[in-house]
This record gives C-alpha cells, sequence and structure tokens, in this order.
C-alpha cells in the first residue's frame, strides 16, 4: 500500500486567486490518489499559522510575512510559496504568477488604447513586500517615454486603517490626477476601492480614470461600479504545478526544483476600462472600426477607404498616437481575441482561426506563434481551467 501524504493548504479561500489554487491543487492530488489535504476557510489579510497538533509531509502557502516563513521553515518540511512575497529557502519554493510579466501586461495594455497619462496604487504597506509589479509596470512606462503617477500610501495595514481614512487619502490623491489616466491597482480589491472612491471624487470611470485591478476576482470584480476590468493568470495551472513541485520534494523523485513563475492570461476587460484615450478622432474612428470589424476580415485599404484618408496619412497618424500601424493593430485585436476563445471556448484551432478572421489555421497558428512564441495549442494548454 503507497504512502499516505499529509499536506497541509494555508491559502485564503476568499478570493478567486485562492480558491482556483486550490481547486488546481486538489486536480492533482486526486489524480495522485495518496493525498490527505487539509484546509481551513479563510480570508485574505488573515495571518496564517501552521495548526495546532497538525502533523504532515508538506505545505503548500500563501507566505506574505517573514514570521510565516520562519515558523514553515522550522518545521523542516518541504513548502511551496504561491503568493508574490519572494520568501524561498532551503525548504521552500516559489510557485507563482510573474510579477514582472503582469506589470508590463498592463502597462501594453493601456499603451495599445492611447493612454500618454499613468498611475498606480498599490496596497498598504506590507514589511518585507517589494512591490516589483509596479516596478515593472514604471519600467516598461519609461521605456514608451512616460512616467506614472504613486499613490502614497498612508503607514499602516489594510485591516486597521479605517475604510474612511483610506477613502479621504485615495479621493484627495484622485482629484490631482489629470484626466484622461490609465491607473494600475495592485489587486482586484484594491481596485473596487479605487471605483468607490472615484464615485465619491465625483471622477467618471473610465472616462477620467480607467481602472485596471492587477489580478482577477470574481466578486470583486463583478460588484465594483463600473464593473473592473482586471489581469487574468492561469491560477488552476499554478496550483496543479505547485502540487507536482511538492511533491518531488515529499518523495525526493524529481531534480531539485526551482521556483516557478507563469505568465498572465490576458485582461480580462469590462467597463472599467472601455475606452480608447485618443485625441486624434481620425484615429479613434479607425480605432472603432478595427475593434468591431476586425475579426470580421476587415483590412487597412477598406478602413482608409471607408474613412477617406490616404493609407499613408493613416499609419503616420496611428504611429504617432500608438507606436504601430492600423495592421498590426487589426494583428493585435485579432490574437487578443484568440487568446480568450482559446481559455474560454472549446472551439477548435479551424473554428477559432475562422471566428478572428483568419482564412487559414496554418495563417492563424503561424501569427499566434510570432505574436506569442507558442502555438495556440500551447497556449490553450497552458491557461486551460482559468475559467
Amino acid at each position: 500500500m503507497s504512502k499516505t501524504y499529509h499536506v497541509a493548504l494555508l491559502i485564503d479561500t476568499s478570493t478567486s486567486w485562492g480558491s482556483r489554487l486550490i481547486k488546481g491543487i486538489s486536480q492533482y492530488s486526486h489524480q495522485q490518489g495518496n493525498w490527505l489535504i487539509h484546509v481551513e476557510p479563510r480570508g485574505r489579510y488573515e495571518q496564517f499559522h501552521i495548526p495546532e497538533g497538525w502533523e504532515g509531509d508538506g505545505i503548500i502557502a500563501r507566505i506574505n510575512r517573514q514570521q510565516f516563513a520562519d515558523e514553515i521553515n522550522a518545521t523542516g518540511l518541504p513548502a511551496i510559496n504561491v503568493s508574490w512575497y519572494p520568501y524561498e529557502g532551503s525548504k521552500i519554493v516559489r510557485c507563482s504568477a510573474s510579477e514582472h510579466e503582469s506589470g508590463q501586461l498592463a502597462a501594453e495594455y493601456f499603451l495599445a488604447h492611447g493612454f500618454r497619462l499613468f498611475a498606480y496604487c498599490g496596497p498598504l504597506k506590507r514589511p518585507g513586500y517589494c512591490d516589483q509589479f509596479a516596478e515593472s509596470y514604471s519600467k516598461t512606462l519609461a521605456a514608451a517615454g512616460y512616467t506614472c503617477s504613486v499613490y502614497p500610501a498612508p503607514s499602516g495595514e489594510q485591516r486597521i486603517i479605517a475604510w474612511k481614512e483610506q477613502l479621504n487619502s485615495l479621493v484627495n490623491w484622485l482629484r490631482q490626477l489629470p484626466s484622461p489616466t490609465g491607473l494600475l491597482c495592485w489587486s482586484a480589491a484594491r481596485g473596487r476601492q479605487l471605483t468607490e472612491a472615484c464615485q465619491y471624487a465625483n471622477i467618471r470611470v473610465p472616462d477620467d480614470v480607467a481602472v485596471l485591478g492587477g489580478d482577477h476576482d470574481d466578486l470583486m470584480s463583478l460588484i465594483s461600479t463600473p464593473q473592473l476590468s482586471t489581469i487574468d493568470h492561469p491560477a488552476e495551472r499554478i496550483g496543479s504545478e505547485a502540487a507536482r513541485m511538492l511533491e518531488n520534494l515529499m518523495t525526493g523523485s524529481g531534480p531539485t526544483e526551482k521556483s516557478l513563475m507563469f505568465s498572465p492570461t490576458r485582461v480580462i476587460v469590462r467597463h472599467s476600462t472601455d475606452i480608447l484615450a485618443i485625441d486624434d478622432q481620425l484615429v479613434q474612428s479607425a480605432l472603432k472600426m478595427i475593434r468591431e470589424q476586425a475579426c470580421n476580415g476587415v483590412n487597412v485599404a477598406q478602413i482608409v477607404s471607408q474613412l477617406m484618408i490616404a493609407r499613408r496619412a493613416l499609419e503616420q497618424r496611428f504611429v504617432k498616437r500608438l507606436g504601430r500601424t492600423p495592421a498590426m493593430e487589426i494583428r493585435r485585436v485579432r490574437i487578443e481575441t484568440a487568446k480568450q476563445l482559446l481559455v474560454e471556448t472549446e472551439l477548435s484551432m479551424s473554428e477559432v482561426a475562422k471566428a478572428t478572421g483568419f482564412e487559414e489555421q496554418d495563417q492563424f497558428s503561424r501569427t499566434f506563434r510570432r505574436s506569442l512564441d507558442m502555438t495556440p495549442t500551447q497556449f490553450r494548454s497552458l491557461h486551460r481551467g482559468s475559467h
């Protein structure tokens, strides 16, 4: 009879990120058939501890403070850290979403929609946390020639500072932002707070400030007014890989594990960012046509004909405002739509190609691979289970 492995999941269950991680872990454990999982309902801001009296073989945890990391290290058990806090050691290995690629994706998203003014709202002060998400966002914007306004958060922890104090601080900062600003928030929960603060400040979302949450959470996204756009990550896949890594550490059956960071899947666009911040009316009209018709096979010749402008003139105005040509924008919209269909539907590759305006599946596959450095099949496999 094979050994039963006792594994503690010290992960919050109140967010989509946490629940999806646990779903991915459970899928792996059921395949193994010899895991006994300990998990309890937990909120995002609760301080985790190893359950008193629990004796087990491994831990998967959202480690967000040094004391918790020390507590895990003291057990001598192998552990996987699934948080953005960079706690690692002889027994702790990280498996999480890439902060660097997530920040880069957010910047590229706002740039693609014509924004030239940018802001960032991070978490409240957290000891031991270096915000690489914000750093990557700012660096990507700087490389494009732009700066970023950063919210000067009051010192203290989220669960301690009164919401009225937080609200007043956010309102005062938001009123200083020029319009239109692309605002990235550290999390969906933070993004929902910002859309609420915008209501109090009489700031229109997305017209004056477009708000993007740094992770995806169904509840926070849907109760936000307006509904919140978010960055999605392959949480189930991360959970499954974290479980696989822990299995190797517990059994000693695999190579020495190294940290594994996953790329974000996409931006889930809802009303909070559904705007084109373009001051050129002709370019804005062309972009609207592309968004509506790209997947129906529209081409640049048809666009310039409808707008009654020379192709070269339109291309020059696109490059000046967006840094890319109309043809590149058509391709970008098609690929983004394809990513959504690959994640959310069971359509075949030929059906996805047809639905996104490609004449042939081979043409779709080549274009997709050039854009993402992976095939559509590889993308679907990597991000399967995101929703």
